[in-house]
């Protein structure tokens, strides 16, 4: 299981998440570095957990689509892989994400207002360069197509599946920050059951290395992980069990 680092940004500088409530939303501090800036806490988690992949959380994109393109493109050249959520709606976006150097754009049910042109949005791109974020507040789906309020996440999983998608995150926004454990890892359980060949990414919560060891043992490919990691409340031993190496 690839363990994946969290770095939100917002107004240029890197943000910890708190239940999803944005506003609350404050610069990070860290055990790792006393610099909020993205670039400088990015490295620092490389150095000290080994982490070759990052997710970016651009919420500036997200929520006002200004989307923060120097900050990411200065975190791409140090050499770690980005995946990058940053409200993409329109193919547009996507490519110039690419063009900065990020190696996968997430497509969130947050974001996309009319899933009915999913298809015809990731044709373009190599289907392992983009992954779908089914976003939950609290288990249920948080959509920006209000043909799918209220349907089962397992519905939007198979409908992804059949656009062509075969990377997904599923994160559940009310956990973020909170250290409560992983509250996805039953509904990743059964996405796996049903589509096998789906590579399957999920976090928010994670308290220790219990929560880490659970999320391995329910099958999933990539953990996302953050406040933990700046806390002080994981080690790189507690993310890579002896004799385990980090995933690229």
């Amino acid at each position: 299981m690839q363990i994946i680092p969290v770095i939100d940004i917002r107004n240029g500088v890197a943000v910890r998440a708190v239940a999803g409530n944005r506003g609350l939303y404050l610069p990070v501090k860290s055990q790792l570095t006393d610099s909020p800036q993205p670039t400088t806490v990015l490295m620092a988690l490389q150095n000290t957990f080994s982490c070759r992949t990052c997710y970016v959380a651009d919420l500036d994109a997200i929520e006002r689509q200004h989307p923060n393109r120097c900050t990411i493109a200065e975190m791409a050249r140090t050499g770690v892989s980005l995946i990058v959520d940053a409200g993409v709606t329109a193919v547009e976006q996507i490519e110039a994400l690419f063009e900065i150097g990020v190696d996968r754009v997430v497509l969130s049910s947050e974001s996309l207002n009319d899933l009915t042109q999913l298809e015809s949005m990731i044709e373009p791109f190599d289907p392992e360069s983009l992954i779908f974020s089914i976003d939950l507040k609290n288990g249920h789906l948080l959509v920006g197509d209000p043909r799918w309020e209220g349907k089962p996440p397992l519905e939007m999983a198979s409908f992804v599946f059949e656009c062509g998608l075969r990377q997904l995150i599923v994160l559940d926004l009310a956990a973020v920050g909170t250290g409560h454990g992983v509250p996805t890892l039953e509904l990743c359980q059964q996405i796996k059951s049903l589509l096998p060949d789906i590579t399957m990414i999920s976090g928010g919560g994670v308290a220790s290395g219990q929560c880490v060891a659970q999320a391995a043992r329910a099958g999933l490919d990539g953990l996302l992980i953050a406040s933990a990691l700046h806390d002080g409340r994981l080690t790189k031993e507690d993310l890579y069990p002896t004799n385990s190496i980090p995933d690229s």
